[in-house]
């Protein structure tokens, strides 16, 4: 018997074999479709092979073997983050303000309400002594005592 190790263009990795025998299957169609279900909810592949009654073993093993089996996973696993995506996008037509969320978090260089600081070319010791430079005084007369540290004696006035 021998294996070939074969990649497709879903880049799942998968081995054919050309001997026939053993066990029977523990990939049922009830267990692909669990899977499948399972995947679309987002779930981790110990979660959906818990759900669908296998080992992971046994999943990875199929992954593995099966080109068609592979690509399926892989269509499901990406559902969730496809349908979220549709959600968001369907959404922002009547919802300005989660367009303009998306906008930061696409865009931000544009839309971005963070201002990000470029250190690139500076040491660690020129960013402390910036840093330092906009620290501002700490008046403890203005707290009324609060944040002394422990052990410190207030000073009687």
């Amino acid at each position: 018997m021998y294996k070939i190790i074969l990649k497709n263009q879903n880049n799942c990795m998968f081995q054919k074999s050309s001997g026939k025998g053993g066990r029977p299957t523990v990939m049922t169609s009830e267990v692909t479709a669990k899977l499948i279900e399972a995947f679309k909810l987002d779930v981790t592949i110990e979660e959906a092979c818990t759900y669908a009654g296998i080992s992971t073993d046994s999943y990875h093993r199929k992954v593995n073997n099966d080109e068609v089996f592979c690509g399926e996973m892989e269509r499901a696993r990406q559902f969730a983050s496809w349908k979220a995506r549709r959600s968001v996008i369907e959404g922002m037509e009547h919802d300005p303000h989660l367009a303009l969320k998306y906008l930061e978090r696409k865009r931000k260089a544009e839309f971005s309400p963070r201002s990000e600081i470029d250190v690139e070319g500076l040491s660690l010791t020129d960013l402390i002594r910036r840093a330092e430079e906009n620290r501002k005084p700490v008046d403890w007369q203005d707290i009324g005592g609060y944040g002394v540290p422990q052990g410190a004696i207030p000073a009687e006035g």
